[in-house]
């Protein structure tokens, strides 16, 4: 008989898989838009173009987040992913089957659409279904599916551009179809969150739910009558975009939006995207050995996100965010410091001089990557999501995605022009980002490790809540 601890972890590996979509669109788009396949049957894709066509996902995504608290609220988290999971399923159905390149841009936009539904809700729903012992062990199962995503969509990538013809650039948007359909077929069997069933008065299937997915039955009535008492605290009217940032809750919503966005300007999804160009810069001259060493960086993601998932609520959330901040500025610092001084521009493209710095560079991101991965990667999107009242979470979360995915939308643009427009300019201005938002969050970030959902509200509350 599976345990109710596996019971979770279970059902938060299927729920993220909405995660390993996206990370098999991060990890395959750039290599496909550099196979010769992909020149032959669309064409060439200059520096602005392939700007507008990788960030457009990000355009629609960060709309859709928008509106997936009201979908998650009125629909349920479960079958907001459900939902989304639908929409990813006909993007990437067209993608595959597209024969011009605005059939490929409209494609990604619905794609988009999809994504930016799921993965919005996918933290919610896994932050209110796991008791607080485990809660972000198992909201990090979403990051962990994100990083096997990206590693298998670089590969999956470099072995399909060694097919002949239409179908090397199409195998990656196949499988992103089939894993879609996968998520979406389970969802519906997967168990409502307990806290949304409290919040539209279902409180006989929330204790359900609880005695299902707790060890003993003697805490559900307890964590129920916190859960009823906090929404109870709360206005019972409908939740507005405009209440999230009133006064008594501005600090954290300001603080949450604050780091998910500048989680974006770390500069992680310029070296995803676009790291076959990062490499041939450094040193790599064939496309399927920039191709190979973008896999690599996907192999490291993945391992470096294992100890995270395992170890973050021994950790905390102050450690991870502050000294992976220290570790990610320090990596970008060093290869700008590099291009400055063995970099350059001939022909309209970077370049940078000796086998030594070239490897220093290529070992720089690598350490990049893994600093992200056991850090911001993790911690960011947990900690965000669990300063939030229940009552306000969707909402507020889904303002949070709009904040990330604009401000990646911005950075997926723009990355390749500003790659190919300054040898060191880029790593300058992520590495002093991060540094930035390092400091903010050394003065600004309470520590949440241990505490229950409803215990970390009053965190940010002048008065603690009366012991029921």
């Amino acid at each position: 008989m599976v345990s109710v601890t596996a019971k979770i972890y279970l059902i938060a590996l299927h729920a993220s898989l909405a995660g390993m979509l996206w990370g098999l669109d991060t990890g395959s788009i750039g290599p496909i838009t550099q196979m010769e396949q992909f020149f032959s049957s669309i064409g060439h894709l200059s520096s602005g173009v392939l700007g507008i066509y990788v960030a457009c996902i990000l355009l629609s995504a960060s709309l859709s987040s928008l509106c997936s608290g009201y979908i998650a609220d009125l629909l349920s988290r479960k079958y907001g992913i459900l939902t989304g999971g639908i929409v990813v399923l006909l993007g990437t159905i067209v993608s595959a089957s597209a024969k011009t390149f605005p059939v490929l841009v409209g494609a990604r936009l619905i794609t988009g659409i999809g994504q930016g539904q799921s993965i919005s809700v996918v933290t919610i729903y896994l932050c209110e279904i796991s008791p607080q012992e485990i809660r972000g062990t198992v909201a990090t199962m979403l990051q962990l599916l994100i990083t096997i995503g990206i590693a298998l969509g670089y590969f999956v990538a470099y072995a399909s551009s060694r097919i002949g013809g239409e179908l090397a650039w199409r195998t990656p948007f196949i499988l992103e179809a089939s894993m879609a359909a996968i998520l979406v077929s389970g969802m519906a069997f997967m168990p409502y969150s307990p806290r949304w069933l409290v919040q539209r008065g279902r409180i006989d299937e929330a204790r359900a739910v609880l005695q299902k997915l707790r060890s003993s039955s003697k805490f559900v009535e307890d964590e129920l009558s916190l859960i009823k008492g906090s929404l109870e605290e709360q206005s019972r009217e409908d939740v507005s975009y405009r209440e999230i940032f009133q006064k008594r809750y501005i600090r954290r919503s300001v603080l949450s939006v604050f780091m998910m966005s500048f989680q974006m300007l770390s500069g992680i999804d310029a070296v995803l995207y676009y790291a076959p160009i990062l490499f041939t810069q450094a040193g790599f001259t064939t496309n399927r050995a920039a191709f190979l060493a973008s896999g690599v960086s996907g192999i490291i993601n993945v391992i470096c996100t294992i100890p995270a998932q395992l170890w973050v609520d021994k950790w905390g959330r102050r450690f991870p965010m502050i000294g992976g901040g220290i570790s990610i500025a320090t990596c970008f610092m060093a290869i700008g410091t590099l291009y400055a001084i063995y970099g350059g521009k001939a022909d309209g493209q970077v370049y940078l001089s000796g086998k030594g710095p070239q490897w220093a560079v290529i070992i720089l991101i690598y350490m990049f990557v893994a600093s992200f991965s056991w850090s911001w990667a993790v911690v960011i999107k947990i900690y965000a999501c669990e300063i939030i009242p229940t009552r306000l979470r969707a909402k507020a979360c889904a303002v949070q995605q709009l904040s990330n995915w604009l401000v990646n939308f911005t950075v997926a643009l723009t990355a390749p022009l500003f790659l190919r427009a300054s040898p060191s300019g880029p790593y300058f201005f992520f590495g002093s980002a991060t540094l930035f938002t390092t400091a903010v969050c050394h003065f600004l970030m309470p520590e949440t490790k241990g505490k229950s959902l409803e215990e970390i509200e009053d965190l940010f509350e002048m008065t603690p809540r009366a012991t029921q």
